[in-house]
Parts: C-alpha cells; structure tokens; sequence
C-alpha cells in the first residue's frame, strides 16, 4: 500500500495492483480510461472522483501506480 497526499490535504491509500484489476482495466479502451479505472479502484474512488482530480494530483497517483507496476515488472 502506497500513501499519497493530494494538493487539497486528503491522504490517498493505494493497494497495490492485483490480476483482477490489471484485467479489468484492459476492457477499457484508451490508456487514460485504464488508468483512471485502475485509480479508481486501487484508490477505493469512483472514477467520476478520479476525473475531477487536479491534473497534479492526478499525475502524483499515476506515479505511484507507475511504481508499482514498475516493482512488478509489469513495465519496462
């Protein structure tokens, strides 16, 4: 679990990745649709919750995702 402080003040805790949601996301079509997907559900938010997102906050929950995915292996 990763924690991530949003510009507002709100602490963010995200689970780290499972099959379940690497498979879901792919039925999405587009990369940012994944993404917000995966937010959404890592983060314990609905999606509408992760578009109304600041774009920095958003990029600093993409990050910590991105890490994840990175320690998995899942990207290069």
């Amino acid at each position: 679990m990763k924690e991530i402080k949003l510009s507002t003040g709100e602490l963010i805790k995200m689970n780290a990745p499972t099959v379940r949601v690497l498979r879901g996301a792919d039925k999405c079509e587009g990369d940012i649709s994944k993404t917000i997907y995966m937010l959404a559900v890592l983060c314990n938010k609905t999606e509408s919750e992760i578009e109304d997102l600041e774009l920095g906050d958003f990029m600093s929950l993409q990050k910590a995702l991105g890490d994840f995915l990175q320690e998995a292996g899942v990207v290069a």
